[in-house]
């Protein structure tokens, strides 16, 4: 082989390990990085409240009783939530239930929470509400 020919060769196998390393490196950082993100069971339970059982007619004329756990992405925001659990975090769940149907509480509890996390989303100051879960529901 004449010595252009092995300069090429020598300069495509060193880009292509140099290539190969960069996505391994990519790929071992990404997932590294979205395990960490995700908060672990013991961090939702810290950052997270349940609210008082909540009782409201809905617009079909049946009704619910209710019960949400609510989880915080920084205390702040679980403080800020905590003080207004009397008057302002009710009243946000209470209107975001009198419109809906008593179907919407047998097929779409998940449309349920996520409308009640991104209403109390906009009345917090800092932080935000990451997950609104039922563990309580009594319809009638």
């Amino acid at each position: 082989m004449s010595k252009p020919i092995k300069i090429m060769v020598t300069s495509l196998i060193s880009l292509t390990l140099v290539g190969v390393l960069t996505i391994v490196t990519l790929i071992y950082l990404d997932s590294t990085t979205s395990e960490a993100s995700e908060p672990s069971i013991d961090d939702q339970v810290e950052n997270s409240f349940v609210t008082d059982e909540i009782t409201t007619d809905l617009i079909d004329g049946s009704y619910v009783k209710i019960k949400f756990r609510i989880v915080a992405d920084e205390k702040s925001a679980l403080e800020y939530l905590q003080k207004g659990e009397g008057f302002q975090l009710n009243n946000t769940i209470i209107k975001s239930l009198t419109v809906r149907e008593s179907d919407d509480f047998r097929k779409g509890l998940e449309q349920i929470e996520e409308s009640i996390k991104l209403k109390l989303n906009e009345i917090l100051e800092d932080g935000l509400v990451t997950d609104v879960y039922i563990i309580e529901k009594v319809l009638q």
